[in-house]
């Protein structure tokens, strides 16, 4: 098994190498799929297989991302032995919407996100029932693997959440408020308007106020979305807002007691989108049950912390791969 730091992409030729190597290696290895758990709603997920694999990892992404987003890192996984399935969230990338903005992030329920991301989880435990499932969820996908750890306790070997949303972070509108906001202006049938003060896709984004703390990786990436619609997504909805209120309310008050897998949650330190206190509460909780959980801090790194700089990157890919490993 070759080491990290051999298999790093440098930031000094990322985009060159990203396109050249990383992409075309990838697509030999790659199949793409559907699944309509509810009729006409197609949801779309990739499968990268290996020979023998060490174990299977879902991934589960986060807030307006795709797919695409996660090409460095499922490279890694590749690398490292274990075959990767990765779905794409109702409204994101190829999968189905619920909403005809393409800039748009709406849910009815966030138990949609859940019940899609086991549906996916199954059909992996299935192809491959000798060997360990692990999920890496990130960001609103870190809330989403979490209720489904919770939901299906058994399926799951390992948990990493990264950067979770347990609750996300409100600007400066306290939290309560914004609940209540998204309430009220849900049930007077605005659930599919934008969150106050939000707005459609408008382009290229501020790397300084950005989740990455890598320009190359940052970049890369945005030239990606400024190419494809489907990659466009950039708000979120007061429906969704509102699913992110009754996701928290799970999480903290029955879900960790569900969970039964070993949890590592990885925190960054600079985190700009997600609350570190509601996450350090989960990880009490968890312990405090006698459940196998772990925080550890990124430093040096944003919200995304695998488009850190390389000398942040690598340690942190050798924490997530010595987690799994073990």
């Amino acid at each position: 098994m070759p080491a990290i730091k051999e298999l790093l992409i440098r930031e000094d030729n990322y985009a060159q190498d990203m396109d050249k190597i990383v992409e075309p290696w990838l697509a030999l290895k790659r199949s793409d799929d559907y699944i309509e758990r509810v009729p006409g709603n197609r949801l779309h997920y990739t499968h990268y297989h290996v020979e023998d694999p060490r174990a299977v990892v879902l991934f589960s992404h986060g807030f307006t991302e795709s797919e695409e987003k996660y090409a460095e890192l499922v490279y890694y996984f590749l690398n490292m032995g274990y075959t990767v399935y990765f779905p794409e969230h109702c409204g994101h990338g190829y999968s189905y919407r619920l909403t005809d903005d393409p800039s748009l992030v709406h849910v009815d329920r966030y138990e949609t996100y859940v019940e899609d991301l086991l549906a996916v989880a199954h059909i992996a435990r299935q192809a491959n029932p000798d060997v360990p499932l692990c999920l890496f969820a990130h960001s609103m996908g870190g809330g989403i693997g979490a209720a489904a750890a919770a939901q299906e306790p058994e399926l799951f070997d390992k948990v990493l959440l990264h950067s979770p949303m347990i609750r996300p972070l409100t600007g400066g509108i306290p939290w309560g408020a914004a609940k209540a906001i998204a309430a009220v202006t849900s049930a007077l049938g605005m659930k599919k308007k934008y969150i106050f003060g939000s707005k459609p896709y408008g382009g290229l984004e501020d790397f300084d106020t950005s989740c990455a703390t890598s320009r190359a990786r940052f970049d890369w990436y945005q030239q990606k979305r400024l190419k494809y619609p489907r990659l466009q997504t950039a708000s979120g909805s007061l429906g969704w807002l509102k699913e992110t209120g009754r996701l928290n309310r799970f999480l903290m008050g029955s879900a960790w007691q569900k969970i039964t897998a070993p949890v590592l949650l990885l925190q960054a330190e600079g985190e700009n989108m997600v609350s570190t206190e509601e996450q350090e509460r989960f990880v009490a909780k968890l312990k405090k049950a006698g459940k196998t959980a772990d925080l550890a801090v990124i430093k040096n790194a944003r919200h995304e912390i695998f488009n850190s700089t390389d000398d942040v990157l690598a340690p942190y890919l050798e924490k997530v791969f010595a987690f799994f490993g073990s």
